[in-house]
Order: C-alpha cells, then structure tokens, then sequence
C-alpha cells in the first residue's frame, strides 16, 4: 500500500470518527433503540475500512453515565493494515441530556456506570455487530427477580 495511500486512509478514519454521533438521538431512547441506531454505523464503518484493506480486529462500545443529568456515547474499534500495523478507530460523543432517554434506560445507566457492547464482525448481511453486555444482562434479571419476589400489596397495579 502507497504511504500516501494508507496517510489518506488514516486521516479519513479518524474523519469518520469524529461525526459518528452527529444526529443519532431521538427523545425516549431504550438500550435497545441505541443499539438499533449505532449498529448499522458500526458495520457500515468496518465494511469501508476493510475494502480499502484493512483487517477489523475487536471494538466496544459503551454508554457512560456522566453525571445527574447526563450519559456518553463512545466506541473504539481496531483494524490492521496488510504490514501488520495497528490503527485504532474511536469517538465519544458531547454529554447527552438525561432526558432523551427512556425511564428505565436512564435507571440502568446510572446503576450501572458504563454499559459496554462488544463489537464482533458481521458473519452475515442480517447480523448485529454489537453483543451483549454481561452486567447488563445481569442487572436486568437481578431488577425482574426483585419485581417477582416483590409482595404483591406492594406492586403499583392498576385496578379494573
């Protein structure tokens, strides 16, 4: 690979880092819907950079909780070149207002203090490049078992 070539590339993967996050949020936001919206332009970058020859190797990406009001996004993904040099591509968004996000997302974001999502390659056009988070997995069994050991007197049940 030509030096300008691969300098050209370099700079265009750190370009693309940069605007990632511009105009992902809608208000309401679930784990889930973030998922959706980040997944696709987790895949679409890994496919770009490896036509033009690099190797995806690993990533992650995370939702951080900030502070009362506020959550971050970032990734880091990392690709090899064909000389066998390491080239890391990675962003974390401004703050985010606590408010785009649903109820319960915001809930486990605070209990959990970062929520990180491997990045795994897509092994098919239908695949999700992010997996599951193990803590998150586990907080959310942990809240639906105390919601079913819960005294039923104690439930905000409607009454018909």
């Amino acid at each position: 690979m030509a030096l300008e070539n691969k300098i050209e590339m370099v700079a265009d993967l750190v370009e693309s880092a940069k605007n990632f996050f511009v105009d992902l949020f809608r208000p309401n936001m679930t784990l889930e819907k973030i998922s959706d919206v980040v997944s696709p332009r987790l895949d679409d970058t890994i496919k770009k950079y490896e036509e033009r020859g690099l190797k995806y190797s690993a990533g992650k990406f995370s939702v951080k909780y900030a502070d009362e009001k506020h959550f971050q996004l970032a990734f880091e993904m990392y690709f090899q070149d064909d000389e066998g040099k390491w080239h890391k591509c990675a962003n974390e968004s401004d703050l985010r207002d606590a408010d785009l996000l649903e109820e319960g997302a915001w809930k486990t974001i605070k209990a959990l203090k970062v929520i990180t999502f491997p990045i795994e390659k897509p092994k098919s056009k239908d695949d999700d490049v992010l997996q599951k988070d193990k803590k998150l997995e586990e907080y959310r069994e942990a809240e639906h078992e105390k919601v079913l050991d819960a005294p039923a007197d104690t439930l905000n049940l409607e009454k018909k």
